[in-house]
């Protein structure tokens, strides 16, 4: 390579030769020793001055323009560069860039392979004087030019170490910070995920790195309102009839499309309805290899979402790499970034909210997206409305209206605080202070939360208030680092609520729901529903996603254990304390839809291990703060939480055999069948709406529970415990579970039967219709369809809506099967204190059992009598409930024989001989109990018809007075009370029952206790004395015998 001569005239100087006995074989790698033998050259001999090899190696390096007039060495470079980029900086134009760039690339060229040696000492040197020579170039240069050279300097290829030191020595000058960070970010702007400038972000976060005045900049005026924080004016107003403002434009997706994070966070699978025409190839859902799906295979749709979720887990690394760089720079970039979080969290509010169903508004998930599928198919529906891709269309327009972020950007922005959860560690969610969002200045971060329903009351929230003064984290400033992770925790539980099941829920339930019930009828709506449900599905089961995601749901689940139990154990539940009365209902409401929403839905092995978002889950606070909320009616006042809580731990002990265990192990092993009594007590008053006439929804929320007794009763512990709780404290709960369990096993079968009548007597109608039709020689519809309830066509537009008599038949048999298996286990354990309590006896023998076999081998089961296929249609097995009827007889026949036989006898309703045999005559047919046991019963049978025969003649003889009489049952009573607002005068048993049922006083509908009953202690012993005169048998006994 041929250089430039000495200062002094002579022939070039060659490059210096290798030294050593392998000089005569030319230059040598530098790693391979010399090999031995090797005769040196003579030519090498002679030494070459150390200043011209110097000099050689430095013009190999700067390569400049013109040759040097002196030797350039070690000592001189530092005078050389200084007078050679004042040469260049002096050129019109682009001189200062030219001078530096002479530097950079020196500088560069140092460090590469091949033109100097790495073990030159005159790299340091060089590198040194370049730098020096830089800053003083840059140092002196005006604010216009400092930006445009770093402009430039940013799109080369300038040493780290350079480009960090001039861009911290620029930060001094107060103009440069300011336009550099506008220059650089504002080309992000319209980003998505197939390009997302990637170069340009990393030019913005070298520049943010290298001094913490840029992020400082970025937060004040100019910056602030152009690309951080614009300020808003809403264009859009919503007033009412009288012209009062109800709803503004709120700021959301203006931060999402005209601020820098917004633009980070934008590039998405879901957003592809926001684009335009002219773009929408660039997205995913636009793009050819997402089309066509009908014919996909599970292999191409698995690449596919792999290939989207590497696209997506890069624009969220970018993300978390500009925000990491924004909170470590100082208290008010944190502070910034955490106000912009809450800011566009507040603005998305209105996506959590149960109204505004698209397509008149902008939801598809209430309704688990039934209202959005029926308008798709619906003939009355608008052509506009029978597509999807409008729908979607709609809903991206009503964003830009009112102001939220889409679907995609809400989903990078909680991936966001799943980033700034993941460095808390679980432990430390003890800490996180519970009253910080009743802070009066915790608007800017928690937008309506802090006016959000509380676990208290209004008196216990006001005291809470107070409490909270004592709180070092209520009173210390927003600014504090100390409150970072409390911060970071109610913005990220927020974001479940506001960001994440807005999304999850329109994927699971409403997209997949459009490509289920679509794919026959209308298979563009199918393919629309089935591409938005993967390329969501892409992001929600992603693992590092759920692995995140996993890790919030336990610090929510450890906080919320920790604040209900007041720090002591959990269960059995303390009282809750003023921490606990202040938290924001949603917050349990939130993380409980989330983990039912993540639940694998498809059915597995019993031997299934914990998949998807419960691979990461701990068990332990799940299912302990589960329990807390279904034992404890002080913790949560809404009996429908209380059931969704039951339900999510039946679903995840049912999936995987590991949770089931714990069952059986401290502390569940001791209080879980306490809390499953309160909370299927508590259920009672659940109402899903107005129109739940037949308490479906009460009843929905009681299968798990019964589930779970049936499991947990399989084991002695569990059966001790029951057997202890209902023998003390629990006595009361017990009585009330059995009393609703009757009721509602009566209700269900009821309810069952009576469809199965009613379908019969239209199917008659129906047939008779037809017959006189054919015989006028007319047609006519199986239904009656007014004229106005039909389209042009002729469909009968409400014919939807009308009963499913055989699907609703099957789901009533199917709820009194399980209502009546739990029964006959209470009763199989526990028939001891039933008998002994004597309250509900009567109850259980005559409005249950008595009435049961009354309409299964009586003469009621003449009109639901049908075929043995029908009956496996709809669920319905008379054998097996016969059966359970007449085990439980015998279970309460072992403890007090007489007292059952006495009960039984006063069922004039019900009971009659002629029933009781026939129960015997139809156990003996199809062999439902062994010999032993129909033994028994049958001789039960003959001895309660002797029985019966006996007290019915001792009632007929005697005359009993009206005062002796139960109000309520029409029957002598045993322990006279008077309730005290109606003064009406009943039977204890009767009394409590009525109590046990609705806690009220049935005549003048007031609530009453059990102890507010006033004992008339004197009509009691005239009735006993009377009683004992006529020979009638008494509930309990006589006190004269």
């Amino acid at each position: 390579q041929a250089v430039f001569p000495p200062p002094g005239g002579g022939p070039p100087v060659p490059p210096p030769a290798p030294e050593g006995r392998d000089a005569a074989r030319g230059p040598r790698c530098m790693k391979r020793p010399p090999s031995d033998g090797q005769e040196l050259s003579s030519m090498t001999e002679a030494k070459r001055p150390k200043e011209d090899i110097e000099h050689t190696y430095f013009m190999k390096v700067l390569q400049p323009a013109r040759p040097p007039q002196t030797t350039v060495c070690i000592a001189t470079i530092g005078d050389y560069l200084e007078t050679e980029a004042n040469r260049l900086a002096q050129n019109p134009g682009t001189g200062l860039e030219d001078a530096i760039q002479f530097l950079a690339k020196g500088w560069r060229r140092c460090e590469e392979g091949g033109v100097v040696p790495s073990t030159w000492s005159g790299i340091e040197p060089l590198q040194e004087a370049a730098l020096t020579t830089s800053l003083t170039l840059l140092v002196g240069a005006s604010t216009e030019e400092k930006v445009r050279v770093l402009s430039t300097l940013l799109d080369t290829p300038v040493p780290a170490r350079l480009m960090n030191e001039l861009l911290s020595a620029a930060a001094d000058d107060d103009g440069v910070p300011s336009r550099l960070l506008l220059g650089v970010a504002k080309p992000l702007q319209g980003r998505h995920l197939n390009e997302t400038k990637s170069p340009q972000f990393s030019k913005l976060l070298r520049v943010l790195r290298a001094s913490k005045k840029y992020p400082a900049a970025l937060i004040v005026s100019p910056c602030l309102e152009e690309i951080w924080k614009p300020a808003f004016e809403p264009k859009f107003v919503w007033r009412n009839k009288k012209k009062e403002v109800i709803a503004k434009q709120r700021p959301g997706h203006m931060l999402q499309t005209q601020t820098l994070l917004g633009w980070v966070l934008s590039p998405a699978a879901l957003d592809s309805a926001g684009m335009p025409p002219s773009k929408a190839h660039l997205t995913e859902a636009g793009s050819q290899e997402w089309s066509d799906l009908n014919r996909a295979t599970r292999q191409r749709i698995d690449h596919l979402q792999r290939g989207t979720q590497m696209k997506l887990t890069g624009v969220q690394s970018q993300a978390a790499e500009l925000v990491d760089v924004l909170v470590r720079a100082s208290d008010s970039n944190r502070q910034a970034v955490l106000e912009w979080l809450g800011t566009l969290l507040a603005s998305a509010e209105l996506r959590a909210k149960q109204g505004y169903v698209a397509p008149e508004g902008f939801n598809f998930w209430p309704q688990h997206g039934n209202h959005v599928i029926d308008v798709l198919g619906h003939e009355q529906s608008p052509p506009f409305n029978k597509s999807l891709k409008n729908m979607l269309l709609l809903q991206a327009l009503f964003a830009k209206m009112h102001g939220f972020p889409t679907s995609g950007t809400a989903l990078n922005t909680m991936t966001l605080l799943l980033h700034l959860c993941k460095p808390i560690k679980v432990d430390q969610a003890v800490g996180f202070s519970a009253f910080f969002p009743s802070r009066a200045d915790a608007g800017d971060l928690m937008g309506s939360w802090v006016k959000e329903a509380r676990f208290g009351e209004t008196e216990q929230v006001t005291a809470a208030g107070e409490v909270a003064k004592t709180d070092p984290q209520f009173s210390a400033p927003l600014s504090d680092k100390t409150l970072f992770k409390t911060e970071v925790f109610w913005l990220a539980t927020k974001g479940v609520g506001t960001l994440l099941l807005p999304v999850i829920k329109e994927a699971f339930h409403t997209f997949q729901g459009v490509a289920g019930v679509f794919l026959h009828k209308d298979r563009p709506i199918a393919d629309s529903g089935w591409r938005e449900f993967l390329l969501a599905e892409a992001t929600l089961r992603e693992s590092s996603f759920m692995e995140r995601l996993g890790h919030l749901v336990n610090l929510t689940f450890r906080f919320l254990r920790h604040v209900a139990a007041g720090g002591q154990e959990a269960l059995p539940p303390p009282e809750p304390g003023p921490a606990w009365h202040a938290l924001p209902t949603t917050v349990l409401e939130n993380v409980i839809d989330l983990c039912d929403l993540y639940r694998d839905r498809q059915a597995r092995p019993a031997s299934s291990i914990p998949t998807g978002l419960f691979v990461y889950l701990d068990p332990e606070p799940l299912m302990t703060t589960l329990c807390v909320v279904m034992a404890s009616d002080s913790h949560i006042r809404d009996p429908s939480l209380r059931g969704q809580a039951v339900k999510l731990l039946h679903r995840l002990c049912f999936s995987f055999p590991q949770w089931q265990e714990r069952l059986n192990q401290p502390p569940f092993s001791q209080h879980l069948i306490p809390c499953l009594v309160n909370v299927f007590i508590a259920v009672e008053k659940a109402i899903m709406s107005y129109y739940d006439l037949s308490y479906r929804y009460k009843y929905e929320l009681r299968l798990p529970v019964m589930d779970l007794f049936e499991l947990t009763l399989q084991h002695e512990s569990h059966r001790q415990v029951l057997n202890n709780f209902v023998r003390g404290s629990g006595s009361d709960r017990f009585l009330k579970l059995l009393t609703q369990l009757i009721n509602d096993s009566n209700s269900q079968t009821e309810e069952a039967i009576r469809t199965v009548k009613e379908f019969h007597q239209s199917k008659a109608e129906a047939q008779a219709q037809v017959e006189q039709a054919e015989r006028s020689g007319r047609t006519q519809h199986d239904e009656q369809v007014l004229n106005d309830d039909q389209t042009d066509s002729g469909e009968d537009v409400y014919r939807r809506s009308r009963m499913n008599y055989k699907e609703h038949a099957k789901k009533y048999f199917g709820l009194a099967s399980k209502t009546w298996r739990t029964l006959w286990l209470l009763c199989k354990h526990c028939a001891q204190v039933i008998v002994e309590g004597h309250t509900l006896l009567e109850q259980l023998l005559h409005t249950s059992l008595d009435a049961q076999l009354y309409f299964l081998v009586g003469p009621e089961m003449k009109s639901i009598k049908a075929s043995p296929q029908e009956y496996d249609e709809l669920g319905f097995n008379p054998k097996e409930l016969v059966k359970q009827i007449a085990e439980i007889y015998m279970f309460l026949v072992k403890i007090n024989r007489d007292e059952v036989a006495r009960i039984i006898s006063k069922d004039e309703r019900y009971y009659s001989s002629a029933t009781f045999s026939k129960a015997v005559s139809f156990l003996r047919k199809y062999n439902l109990l062994g010999d032993d046991r129909l033994s028994e019963f049958d001789a039960f049978v003959k001895e309660l018809a002797e029985r019966v025969t006996q007290q019915r003649a001792v009632f007929d003889e005697a005359d009993i007075p009206a005062e002796y009489l139960c109000e309520m049952m029409a029957d002598i009573m045993s322990d006279p009370v008077q309730f005290p607002q109606s003064k009406k005068i009943v039977d204890r048993s009767a009394a409590v029952r009525q109590i046990m049922s609705s806690d009220r006083d049935p005549y003048a509908n007031t609530p009453v206790k059990v102890e507010d009953l006033i004992p008339l202690k004197e009509l009691r012993e005239e009735i006993h004395r009377f009683a004992k005169e006529k020979g009638i048998a008494l509930e309990g006994g006589n006190m004269f015998d």
